[in-house]
């Protein structure tokens, strides 16, 4: 799997007041782009169909902000606190989150493509019924999220804790989860063809069917 990353001018401009920027980009019906947003508090913001581009967000808190319907190409969030925000039907696009807090975001129907998840908490997030397409997701906590009704396509896995997650009506052909945890998986029995899986967590997995493995 190739994934494509972010393209991201070297010279980026450091912005401080992100809410006149919002309203300025409303108004004149333009994106945001070549920015970098630095330690910043951010709380009930909305961003919903905003279009961000080319830019970096490091060391940023948010607090309640709706990001539903939002277009984000090329950004990185390194570092920020994103947690029980709503991504509802966003687009993401060559985008990286690295070092983050995510416990219980939510990206319902969310399109997310050529995308970078490292080192990051998504305990309690929301994928329901959302595409993904060229995600590498390494050394992350997805431990009772939830995938389910997905589509799938080039999922790389690194190290991912799955515990208790719920991939319900989500296949899961072509996924490798030898390199994961995936105690208490929740999943329906038809998806599970293709998958790869250790011979310890077959093992796992066939308690799914009611089998009893000595």
């Amino acid at each position: 799997m190739k994934r494509s990353k972010p393209n991201i001018p070297p010279d980026l401009e450091f912005t401080k007041d992100l809410p006149a920027l919002m309203a300025w980009a409303r108004e004149e019906e333009m994106d945001i782009e070549n920015k970098h947003f630095k330690d910043l508090t951010l709380s009930g913001l909305d961003f919903s169909h905003l279009s961000f581009r080319g830019s970096v967000f490091e060391n940023c808190e948010f607090t309640d902000c709706c990001f539903e319907k939002a277009d984000c190409r090329d950004l990185r969030f390194q570092s920020c606190n994103l947690s029980n925000n709503d991504f509802t039907e966003g687009y993401f696009n060559r985008c990286e989150f690295m070092f983050c807090k995510m416990v219980g975001v939510d990206f319902h129907q969310a399109q997310l493509e050529n995308i970078c998840f490292s080192d990051s908490n998504f305990q309690y997030a929301n994928f329901s019924k959302a595409k993904l397409k060229a995600l590498e997701i390494s050394q992350c906590d997805f431990s009772h999220t939830t995938v389910s009704e997905c589509k799938l396509a080039q999922i790389q896995l690194d190290s991912v804790n799955f515990e208790a997650a719920s991939f319900f009506k989500t296949p899961l052909k072509g996924l490798d989860f030898t390199s994961s945890q995936i105690d208490g998986l929740i999943v329906s029995i038809e998806a599970l063809s293709g998958a790869v899986v250790s011979t310890y967590q077959a093992a796992e997995l066939a308690k799914l069917l009611g089998l009893i493995v000595r």
